[in-house]
């Protein structure tokens, strides 16, 4: 199978490239890694997950990145289109809750967490912490990860117009990093040392990967393609990515989770 994939030294035409902000960093380091060895043009446009999907339907990308799952609006209207969408599971994102680093707190049980997101848990003693006010941090609707996070711990109904809201993962740990007292969540590979990042239910996930399984906050980073139009720079290129040593140790260094599978119902039948 790899045999019929392998490309010469050089490619052809550009691949392009089109989706997530999330995805984008790694893809950069990902292309400028591959072509050590190859000489492959690309184009890579970061506009958003939905934004990839439609732009690969409407055939200006030969990749979408996304970190979510295609939507059944955009199913139905790749279907429309006589469009047949190949998703590749590239690896996961984790999302982390963070804290002040003077906080006593380390470690929070997810059931404990649920309840400062729903309101129902107010001061930090109540979670082994001193007497004092949580103040807690959400994000706006437009984020992707406000949409794990609220469809893992807490429908966003509960929270709308309680919490501080941040724009973005940054903006949430710069919060937290200057308010002793702040609860957040932000997309792993954001973290440095300005923020604490609480364990849950003493799960240290970014420290292990063989966890992953057994953590609650994870969403799948998905690359999509059109099968019926799957160019051979692409093909290649998405080899490296998902089963290439070199590609899963990238996306590690990244910050994500590698993962070995491809999506369910995915064939390798490209032409």
């Amino acid at each position: 199978m790899l045999a019929a994939l392998r490309c010469g030294i050089n490619d052809g035409a550009a691949v392009r490239i089109d989706g997530s902000t999330t995805i984008e960093p790694f893809m950069k380091r990902a292309t400028k890694a591959y072509n050590q060895t190859r000489n492959t043009r690309f184009s890579i446009n970061a506009t958003g997950s939905k934004d990839g999907i439609d732009s690969l339907i409407e055939g200006k990308c030969d990749i979408a990145m996304s970190s979510m799952e295609i939507s059944p609006e955009q199913i139905a209207h790749a279907k429309k289109k006589s469009v047949s969408l190949k998703p590749f599971l590239l690896g996961y994102d984790v999302i982390v809750p963070i804290v002040h680093p003077s906080n006593s707190v380390s470690d929070v049980a997810f059931d404990r967490l649920k309840e400062i997101y729903a309101g129902t848990i107010h001061r930090w003693s109540a979670v082994g912490g001193a007497d004092t006010i949580i103040d807690v941090v959400d994000r706006s609707d437009a984020s992707g990860t406000y949409f794990v996070w609220h469809k893992d711990v807490v429908p966003p109904q509960v929270t709308a117009d309680r919490f501080t809201v941040m724009a973005s993962n940054s903006s949430v740990m710069s919060y937290v990093a200057e308010h002793t007292n702040a609860i957040g969540y932000i997309s792993a590979v954001f973290l440095n040392p300005e923020v604490k990042e609480l364990t849950l239910n003493g799960i240290a996930i970014t420290q292990n990967d063989l966890l992953l399984s057994e953590y609650h906050l994870k969403r799948p980073l998905f690359l999509y393609v059109n099968e019926e139009d799957f160019s051979r720079g692409a093909q290649t290129f998405v080899m490296f990515l998902i089963i290439n040593d070199r590609g899963r140790q990238l996306l590690r260094e990244a910050g994500y989770f590698a993962s070995f599978t491809l999506a369910p119902h995915l064939k390798m039948t490209v032409k």
